[in-house]
């Protein structure tokens, strides 16, 4: 072993309790970077692969009450390539055995023809199925998919009922399973999620117009935009068109309550991956900035001594990179596998809320790569910083103590200000 490996050695285990601390700290840096972009790409990924796998639309409108005989003149708006239609209301629902109030969304699913737009992934128990017009009376239950969220905080199950309140008259939602849709990713009302007291059902859509008296007509709209359309434009066409019929302005998907949750999560989680383990990486390069200098200038006669034995200043500064690089490296091994299990928990977290048909968190290795490339970046800064100078000198001049400061007075010294009041 070369003698500046021993001495390397002997740094060590002279100041562990200094480098763990700057490890822990470089851990903390990286483990924040790595658990916060982790998951906020894993949610990403679910989102961007369910939008494909569900078709969701790049535009929506309600109006009160239109013929489906709109939905042509929609679809020769420019910019426009498909339209979709469908009734859907807002009811009361009633659990047996509980008195809090239950906001249900009936959304109306065409049997007959598979939904182009915002299909219904099934999740749990099987698809709706046609059942004639049987449903529509007011005495018959209607089969219905339940969100998958709503299903899970109240505990339903394929087979269960409930009694919603379907235009003034009570009806029986027979669950026949539950289901996942990328419009109802994250589900909730006025923007905050509430998986208790809103839920999701997808019901016959002859079934429901039927019990409201909309066959023949819809009062919800979802558009799929063309690839070069400009949104801005098809948008304020398809608004003027939606107008006479009560219609509110259409919008795009940022103004979709789940989507713009959603992007709203990311955007935050991205800065906050950045923004805080940016402040921990600055301190570790503070803490070895000090830590190095008052090493190297413990050390002096030591660097004035392996200068004079013919050590070259590339030597002995590569020793000090080495004391560096060792406490970044445990740091950096601690903070993967730190943000590796917390970026789990966070995605665990995030499952509660958002709602996918798979939401697998995984680490992609270019946040290894970046984070470690950047840490090691950081430390290499502070460590030069406090090394160069002094591998420099000459061994004369090394086996000297350092010069004085060059001390002078202070710009409130300059203005006249001698001392601070004795109160202060």
């Amino acid at each position: 072993m070369k003698a500046l490996d021993r001495k390397l050695l002997r740094d060590l285990r002279r100041m562990w309790s200094q480098a763990l601390t700057i490890a822990l700290v470089v851990a903390s840096g990286l483990g924040g970077f790595v658990s916060s972009l982790s998951a906020v790409d894993s949610l990403a990924i679910a989102r961007d692969r369910f939008y494909a796998q569900g078709h969701f639309a790049d535009a929506f409108a309600v109006v009160k009450r239109a013929p489906l005989a709109l939905a042509e003149v929609l679809r020769g708006v420019p910019g426009v390539a498909d339209v979709q239609t469908t009734v859907e209301q807002v009811v009361r629902v009633e659990m047996a055995g509980l008195a809090d109030p239950i906001i249900g969304q009936l959304i109306g699913v065409d049997l007959r023809q598979p939904p182009r737009m915002n299909r219904v992934i099934v999740h749990t128990g099987r698809a709706l199925e046609p059942a004639g017009t049987g449903q529509g009376r007011s005495e018959a239950a209607i089969d219905a998919l339940v969100s998958d969220g709503f299903a899970s905080a109240r505990g339903l199950r394929p087979g269960d009922e409930l009694t919603a309140l379907v235009n003034g008259k009570r009806r029986q939602l027979r669950i026949v399973g539950t289901a996942l849709s990328p419009e109802f990713i994250f589900a909730g009302m006025a923007g905050m999620p509430d998986m208790r007291g809103f839920g999701v059902f997808w019901v016959d859509r002859e079934a429901l117009a039927a019990a409201y008296d909309m066959q023949g007509a819809f009062n919800r709209v979802a558009i799929k935009l063309a690839p070069q359309a400009s949104e801005p434009a098809a948008l304020d066409a398809l608004s003027r068109l939606l107008a006479p019929y009560g219609g509110r302005d259409a919008h795009g998907r940022a103004d979709q309550t789940s989507h713009a949750m959603l992007d709203s999560e990311i955007q935050q989680q991205r800065v906050m991956g950045t923004m805080l383990p940016a402040i921990f990486l600055a301190v570790a390069a503070f803490l070895l900035h000090v830590v190095l200098s008052r090493l190297v200038a413990t050390q002096r006669e030591q660097i004035a001594a392996l200068k004079a034995l013919g050590y070259a200043n590339a030597a002995i500064a590569g020793h000090y990179l080495k004391l560096v690089a060792v406490i970044v490296l445990l740091g950096l091994v601690l903070g993967a596998l730190l943000g590796h299990w917390m970026g789990a928990l966070i995605t665990g977290l995030y499952a509660e809320f958002f709602r996918f048909p798979v939401f697998a968190h995984h680490t992609a290795p270019w946040l290894l790569l970046v984070g470690g490339g950047v840490t090691g970046a950081t430390a290499l800064l502070g460590t030069l910083s406090a090394v160069g100078a002094t591998v420099r000198l000459a061994p004369a001049e090394a086996m000297r103590p350092p010069a004085p400061g060059n001390y002078r007075r202070t710009v409130l010294e300059r203005l006249g200000v001698r001392g601070m009041p004795a109160a202060l």
